[in-house]
């Protein structure tokens, strides 16, 4: 059989993939969800789509190939939740967050399952299906600056897998999508590809963690913004799932840090991080 590509083919993928996906729902038909420009949070003067969903077929190949049928459901499964998201957010109705934790729960637990079967090892199954869950949510927490969700799971991802195999993939599929994101934005990643991306980050730090739990740095921007937005909104007696201005982009830009420079930055604090898990 032939052998696949290497995996940076996947991020050529995903920038033909975006770029088919955005004309067919500008000249042909509307598939996508907008983000529509609203006071407050938004800062985008037009409609824009959310294209994110098109990170998971470019990576797909890859995930097959391996044999990752249980990392392949939950990528799957989280996207599909998060495109829900993205399409009840368009109508103004807000997803019930009990049915979109429930499903990405779902998809967590099954992607967990890659790292330890539940039968075997109950507890450290249930604590990856955890660190999963929260690194999905992280990575769609930090998607409010042009650029930074894709930027980070590209760096961590490629950090953790070397820049081959499934991670590999994943990582070359988020940089695929980032020119769509960033300098000048034409699309955003959205729930479904923020979720995506977020599990698989998730699931290759967990799985890396589990031998040698300095790879945690891989992910620590991701746990640091999650961390302190969560407990600042509990302090303020805000829901944690509620977005605002709190998170580490935010504050870097109220210190005068430009909006172009937020996604380059955090990735190469990130990629510093990293580097120093690996050396």
């Amino acid at each position: 059989m032939p052998s696949m590509p290497h995996p940076a083919a996947a991020a050529a993928l995903a920038l033909v993939l975006v770029a088919v996906g955005t004309w067919c729902n500008r000249r042909w038909f509307g598939w996508l969800p907008d983000d529509l420009p609203r006071a407050g949070r938004k800062q985008h003067a037009r409609p824009m789509p959310l294209a994110g969903i098109l990170v998971v077929p470019a990576a797909l190949p890859w995930l097959l190939d391996a044999r990752s049928w249980w990392l392949l459901a939950g990528f799957v499964l989280a996207a599909a939740v998060g495109f829900v998201d993205d399409w009840q957010k368009e109508r103004e109705r807000e997803y019930d967050w009990r049915g979109k934790a429930l499903g990405l729960g779902l998809a967590a637990a099954l992607a967990a399952i890659e790292i330890a079967p539940p039968l075997d090892a109950p507890w450290l199954w249930l604590a990856a299906a955890l660190f999963v869950f929260v690194l999905s949510n992280a990575t769609n927490f930090l998607d409010n600056t042009d650029g930074v969700a894709p930027a980070l799971a590209a760096v961590s991802l490629l950090m953790l897998g070397a820049g081959g195999g499934p991670a590999g993939a994943i990582g070359f599929a988020a940089l695929g999508f980032l020119p769509w994101n960033w300098p000048q934005p034409r699309a955003f990643l959205g729930d479904a590809g923020a979720y995506a991306l977020g599990l698989a980050t998730g699931v290759f730090a967990a799985s890396a963690a589990r031998h040698d739990p300095i790879w945690l740095l891989a992910v620590a921007v991701q746990l640091a913004d999650f961390g302190q937005v969560v407990v600042a909104r509990l302090w303020l007696g805000l829901p944690p799932w509620v977005g605002d201005r709190r998170h580490l982009t935010h504050i870097a830009q109220n210190l005068g840090l430009p909006r172009r420079a937020t996604a380059p930055t955090f990735a190469a604090i990130a990629l510093l991080l990293a580097l120093g898990a690996r050396l």
